[in-house]
């Protein structure tokens, strides 16, 4: 059985496409020692386990829980839209924002926490009685 190259899908997080290269080069060391059936049954298992994380990248997602997923305001993922940054895949025009959840790694990381309106609500508050 020979070494085989893994196709990693597009969008793949850093760590999970890390995982996947260290589990084919051990793969690898199986094939090269004589241990085929091993290897074959991890490289069933790879395969899987880049199939379904190829179908989770590949779901489209409206701009709700694309913001909430990336952990950014809804205008962040619109801009990145109108920008093209992320393709925008709704099939009618007039219609909401769809995004595919493999493309939100376009749009940069939120620099802290979420934003939390009702700590902004408080806060608010905070200056107005203070007037």
């Amino acid at each position: 059985m020979p070494s085989m190259d893994l196709p990693l899908p597009d969008g793949l997080p850093p760590w999970l496409a890390a995982f996947a290269l260290e589990a084919q080069r051990e793969t690898d060391t199986l094939l090269e020692n004589g241990a085929e059936q091993a290897a074959a049954a991890r490289l069933a298992l790879l395969r899987k386990l880049l199939a379904a994380a190829a179908a989770q990248l590949d779901e489209e997602i409206d701009i709700h829980e694309a913001a909430r997923e990336k952990g950014v305001c809804e205008e962040t993922i619109r801009r990145a839209v109108r920008d093209g940054r992320i393709p925008d895949r709704r099939a009618n025009p007039k219609g909401r924002h769809r995004v595919r959840r493999g493309d939100l790694n376009r749009v940069a990381e939120s620099p802290g926490r979420p934003y939390d309106p009702i700590t902004d609500a408080q806060g608010i508050a905070q200056l107005r009685s203070k007037l």
